[in-house]
């Protein structure tokens, strides 16, 4: 009978036992989150200071582009020239100058250079401070401005404003700002 009530006992013990490790599993709603402001955050909060988090930024689409946000900061003669380019003969300027033995379209293909898979969308977003045009447009003639990261630098050939024609230029232009969802 004793070991009964022992065994009871000890069963109680450790349900008890499992029942508040289990209440301390509990989130905190009020801790701070792991997100790249926490270290912001974690200084303010021993500053004593009002901490302040910035909401995350929505992805613009370039869909939503008026036409005037696509070209804004290129020259006013390659804006024309790009206005009445002829999207499909891009892909075969990209053909004839090589593009394509480093960048695809399709997303799963790795090569050399970034996908061209919905890079008006990631040119839209790529830098806040330059339209998708003229992301793009400074990308082919000075490839070694702005290097994503993950590619090589240097790789790309820094001449092509001396071996593409400003038509070309702006057919290659309008065929890459058709990659998008």
């Amino acid at each position: 009978m004793k070991s009964l009530r022992t065994r009871r006992f000890g069963l109680l013990l450790v349900l008890l036992t499992i029942l508040a490790a289990l209440g301390g599993c509990t989130p905190n709603a009020a801790a701070e989150l792991v997100s790249p402001q926490l270290g912001e955050q974690l200084y303010a909060k021993d500053a004593s200071a009002e901490v302040i988090v910035a909401p995350t930024p929505v992805a613009v689409k370039f869909a939503d582009l008026a036409p005037d946000q696509v070209t804004a900061g290129l020259s006013a003669d390659f804006a024309t020239a790009l206005a009445a380019a002829d999207p499909s003969k891009g892909e075969t300027v990209a053909l004839a100058s090589g593009c394509i033995g480093c960048h695809s379209v399709d997303p799963n293909e790795v090569k050399t250079g970034p996908t061209w898979h919905n890079l008006a969308d990631t040119a839209a977003n790529r830098r806040p401070d330059e339209s998708p045009a003229l992301y793009i447009y400074s990308s082919i003639l000075t490839p070694g401005a702005f290097v994503v990261n993950g590619f090589p630098a240097n790789v790309m050939p820094p001449n092509y404003a001396d071996v593409i024609s400003q038509g070309d230029l702006a057919n290659l232009i309008a065929y890459l700002l058709t990659q998008h969802e």
